[in-house]
């Protein structure tokens, strides 16, 4: 009975729910021919994969709008980094990133991911196969992406190393996951479905061919010396039951036909064209294979996030979503700073459903960085991976914008006042209902006036829209004023905790006394004091080098 065509194999797609392909078809089509015939297609293969379309489904999620303001490039860069046979392996940066920018939007999509993730946490020996399928998949994409020389000094050999790749991969997606329970069984199905096919024992056959067309029985006599005096065949048993066998004599008797026709061509062109039909009839798998390999590093890659994480002693999890949820983020910390040492976590708790948090303290005191890793859990727990904290209890949310203070440009129309205004207008032209938004020292290019008017007229907008938003600024006298007679119920202030003058980077009820100016200035060096004796350290130095020019 024949199996399914390689068009009808279902996709081990192991992001959605509904499993597709993502990937620019088309594209990967011809990029993987003309790697087959020899040539190279190493970056438009990779930015074919990279292609997300439809993974979204009609997400509010613009990339645009907090990309660059979270770092999303340097946290796939840093953390998301997979290893394989205790080496770090290349991973396409750019789909994992239009991933993560994409977050779905419903809960059930989330849970999907979740259990995939629990799953490979959970069992060490379905991890260990995850991790050798992810190695053959790379392998095969290697072949696809950097033709090797042998493709130059022998065409053949190079094909049917890419046909023998793609069939150990298959073999190991069937036999190596029929136990999972987690979306990951979709590889296993793929697997079995595959080997159904007519295409796969044609496939099956030729490898067996190439690699046993026959065995040979020699009998061999050395001498005293230890050189060979004689060799002897004893025996020649050829692989007849193969499909692609044909008799010496029929072999013989067909080439002297051709001839007599006219056909000239080599034994080794005939075997070209059998090996690249084989290879048409199955590319259609390839396609969700290569796929495979993106999907497994999106899972692989969170994974060698939690154990950057665990290994500097902070937690993770992943996070819980329920309807009209609140926001609650423990022992948070912010991925980003890895490079800087030990993340100081800290915690977020809301006692609303849509909160605005007004956010003080001094600089450097830690809120820029609570922002970012406020945006950061939220990607990372609808994406369905796991979270920069100990326990995360979020909302869904349709979008996210995060803006920090727009620097100065060579071409900019506008003033401080402007620039400031322009970007509020950008917040609400892209903010819908039940979106999160970060905003990182509002009105901070404007004078105290201007800014109080702005500040409030803002804050009237945002209760408009409904969105969990989270607000720092320095304007201290009017926090306070905000706090006193509140516009809206949904307004929480929160405060960097100091200790002395220096920040615990824990953020605690109620508005900063003071932005310590003048300590940050004293901590800088940038004190009157030290000011005047750097210039007159270097008065005297230009003095001395005038009255002593010999000595320049």
């Amino acid at each position: 009975m024949a199996g399914p065509s390689p068009a009808q194999v279902p996709v081990p797609d192991l992001l959605g729910l509904e499993a597709r392909l993502h990937l620019d078809e088309v594209a990967v089509d011809e990029l993987m021919e003309i790697s087959f015939l020899g040539g190279g297609a190493a970056d438009h293969l990779e930015q074919a994969l990279a292609r997300t379309d439809g993974l979204d489904g009609e997400s509010g999620w613009r990339p645009e709008l907090f990309r660059e303001e979270l770092f999303l490039d340097a946290l796939v860069e840093e953390c998301f980094q997979v290893e394989s046979l205790g080496r770090p392996t290349p991973i396409n940066k750019v789909f994992l990133r239009e991933v993560l920018s994409r977050p779905p939007l419903d809960v059930a999509t989330i849970r999907f991911r979740q259990e995939i993730l629990g799953e490979l946490d959970s069992d060490a020996e379905l991890l260990a196969r995850t991790q050798g399928l992810f190695q053959d998949l790379f392998h095969l994409l290697s072949l696809f992406k950097a033709p090797h020389r042998r493709a130059k000094l022998d065409i053949t050999l190079f094909r049917l190393e890419i046909l023998d790749q793609a069939k150990k991969t298959i073999e190991a997606m069937a036999e190596n996951f029929s136990a999972a329970n987690s979306g990951l069984r979709r590889i296993h199905t793929t697997g079995a479905e595959i080997r159904s096919t007519p295409q796969w024992g044609w496939l099956a056959s030729l490898l067996d061919y190439e690699n046993h067309l026959a065995k040979l029985d020699f009998s061999i006599q050395v001498g005293a010396d230890g050189k060979i005096r004689q060799l002897r065949l004893n025996r020649v048993e050829e692989n007849t039951g193969n499909p692609f066998y044909v008799p010496p004599m029929r072999r013989l008797k067909d080439r002297v036909e051709l001839i007599r026709h006219g056909f000239e061509f080599s034994s080794k062109e005939l075997v070209n064209r059998v090996v690249h039909e084989v290879f048409l009839q199955i590319s259609d798998w390839l396609k969700p294979l290569l796929q495979l390999q993106c999907h497994l590093a999106f899972y692989l890659g969170s994974r060698s996030f939690r154990t950057r994480a665990e290994s500097a002693g902070l937690a993770v999890c992943v996070a819980e979503f329920e309807s009209g949820s609140d926001l609650q983020l423990e022992e948070l910390f912010n991925p980003l700073l890895f490079r800087q040492g030990r993340p100081v976590p800290s915690t977020l708790v809301s006692d609303l459903r849509d909160p605005v948090f007004i956010i003080t303290g001094p600089n450097s005191g830690g809120k820029t960085r609570l922002l970012q890793a406020i945006g950061l859990a939220q990607m990372l727990g609808q994406s369905g991976l796991y979270v920069p904290a100990a326990r995360a209890r979020l909302a869904l949310v349709d979008g996210l914008f995060a803006s920090a203070t727009e620097p100065a440009s060579v071409d900019q129309r506008e003033g401080r006042l402007g620039t400031e205004l322009l970007r509020i207008r950008k917040l609400f032209e892209s903010l819908g209902p039940r979106s999160m938004v970060l905003v990182d020292e509002l009105c901070s290019g404007t004078n105290p006036s201007e800014a109080v008017e702005i500040f409030l007229m803002v804050i009237q907008l945002l209760q408009r829209v409904e969105p969990i938003g989270l607000i720092t600024t320095h304007f201290l006298d009017f926090a306070r004023e905000l706090e006193s007679s509140p516009p809206t119920d949904s307004l929480r202030f929160l405060q960097v905790e100091m200790r002395g003058e220096s920040s615990t980077y824990q953020f605690v009820p109620g508005v900063a006394g003071t932005s310590l100016a003048t300590a940050t200035a004293r901590r800088l060096g940038v004190t009157l004091e030290e000011l005047v004796e750097l210039v007159d350290r270097r008065h005297r130095r230009k003095t001395s080098a005038v009255a002593n020019p010999r000595s320049r």
